[in-house]
């Protein structure tokens, strides 16, 4: 935890995108726009050679071993793949996209009471807002978030989980009990693959391992062809578990797709 406690000296506070849109820019703030040869327009994007492979984790907790091998094959080819049959039913889904939806159209003054910036200078991991500003002309991602430890659930920071919309705190934390019973189907199945125990990744990763929520809201540009929504990154955790609400999700896999 100890990282993750850290707060980190910022040189600026970059402005909230979401408002630069309400305010009707006609163009991205210098600071957001990407060098000419960065642009979306620009990057060489390939067609996939072959569909992202899905698995049904219904059918990989029941012991399928056709689905363990696509399983297999899925992470020593791609690193990634499409869930289905992880319990969340859609309704549940669509109130959790719907909460965070209504958070991020709450006025601002509204979600500023959930800030991530601490006497005007310096950032916390936790709270609401967007890129950490520590170098000199840093190019910003277009996007707003707001970001949150949900687990382990002794160290939640509960006065920067929004209050508003009413259902947003009982709906993350459901969230969070059933992403960890996807991820340790997964986990358990890795095991196997290595030859180890099926419980040994869950037992060591464990109950006191850090959780992440983060929301990024993409508002719409007025230059898209000069922007990035999120920078190309490598995400630094075991398990990622992406759940979109919009077109334009890159992958890097033997070249961009």
């Amino acid at each position: 935890m100890a990282f993750y406690d850290q707060q980190f000296k910022i040189l600026e506070v970059p402005p909230i995108v979401q408002e630069l849109v309400g305010a009707g820019v006609k163009e991205p703030p210098s600071q957001y726009v990407l060098p000419e040869q960065y642009r979306p327009a620009a990057a060489a994007v390939s067609e996939m050679p072959e569909p992202i492979p899905i698995i049904d984790l219904s059918r990989l907790s029941a012991g399928s071993a056709e689905e363990f091998d696509k399983l297999r094959s899925a992470l020593e080819n791609w690193n990634l793949f499409l869930a289905v049959g992880h319990g969340m039913e859609p309704s549940f889904l669509a109130e959790a996209m719907k909460a965070t939806r209504e958070f991020f159209n709450l006025p601002i003054e509204e979600k500023q009471k959930y800030s991530n910036i601490v006497d005007g200078e310096k950032m916390s991991m936790d709270g609401y807002g967007n890129d950490m500003v520590v170098k000199e002309n840093q190019v910003l991602d277009w996007n707003d978030r707001l970001n949150l430890l949900v687990e382990p659930e002794s160290l939640r920071t509960y006065r920067l989980w929004p209050t508003q919309p009413p259902s947003f705190r009982d709906v993350l934390s459901e969230y969070t009990v059933r992403c960890k019973a996807a991820t340790n189907i997964v986990l358990r199945n890795m095991a196997k693959m290595l030859n180890l125990q099926e419980e040994h990744l869950v037992n060591m990763i464990g109950d006191n391992s850090i959780t992440l929520a983060i929301f990024n809201y993409y508002p719409q540009c007025p230059r898209p062809d000069h922007v990035l929504g999120l920078k190309a990154h490598t995400d630094g955790s075991i398990i990622t578990i992406n759940f979109a609400d919009a077109e334009g999700l890159q992958l890097e896999n033997n070249g961009w797709s």
